[in-house]
């Protein structure tokens, strides 16, 4: 009685199949879940903006200072099992792109905030946190994600600081929050519209990783409006 067998050929003819097809799929897999994690991001910064809107009605309109721990401030306590005031799910703070384990206390966080609205100064002419006071809110940037860790390169990046101590964005060493071939990023505005911005080259002034200039659709700078 003859038995019947896979022969090499047949073998290697049938792997070869399967890793074609899994070289096809993978970067399908890749582009949805970058899209789903960049979505994700969005809803995040959305959840922050309505948060830091409410905040302000109740602080007269004083946005966060550079010493403020403005996660905390927004949620009050993140190992409470009561919603925060203003942001009732800590899991807002936490990019999609984060790949950092869960489990830090205090918990990780993965966005920051535009270092030139934290840093204030009550000299005439100049921004001292009031937003109510400030020129076109709608084209200065807020937040953003703030990993400075090459997750490109490295595959696991460490975003700065955490939840008690403020996050400053640098926006020419971002890597986490990146999609589409890493060219493009999530930014909350200060009148809390999220946008996607183009994010390099440096030397575009009209990228979000520009922060020399203000220009087209960002700006870094608070500016208040001409004196009469």
């Amino acid at each position: 009685m003859k038995k019947s067998a896979f022969t090499l050929i047949e073998l290697l003819v049938v792997i070869a199949i399967i890793a074609i097809l899994a070289g096809i799929a993978l970067p399908v897999f890749n582009k949805v879940t970058e899209k789903a994690h960049a979505t994700g991001d969005m809803n995040n910064l959305r959840q922050i903006g309505i948060g830091t809107a409410a905040y302000l009605t109740d602080h007269d309109d004083q946005i966060f200072k550079t010493t403020d721990p403005w996660p905390q401030l927004l949620n009050t306590d993140p190992t409470s099992t009561v919603p925060g005031k203003y942001v009732p799910n800590w899991r807002a703070f936490r990019s999609d792109f984060d790949r950092r384990p869960d489990g830090a206390n205090p918990p990780n966080v993965s966005y920051g905030i535009n270092v030139n609205i934290l840093t204030q100064s009550t000299a005439d002419g100049a921004f001292d946190g009031n937003i109510s006071k400030m020129d076109s809110p709608s084209t200065l940037i807020y937040m953003a994600a703030a990993l400075s860790a090459p997750l490109k390169t490295a595959g696991v990046g460490a975003f700065t600081g955490t939840s008690s101590t403020p996050i400053a964005l640098d926006p020419s060493k971002l890597f986490g929050g990146l999609f589409q071939n890493y060219n493009m990023i999530n930014a909350l505005y200060m009148d809390f519209h999220v946008a996607q911005l183009k994010y390099g080259p440096t030397s575009n002034t009209d990228a979000f990783s520009n922060n020399t200039g203000d220009s087209g659709n960002k700006r870094w700078l608070p500016k208040l409006p001409p004196s009469s």
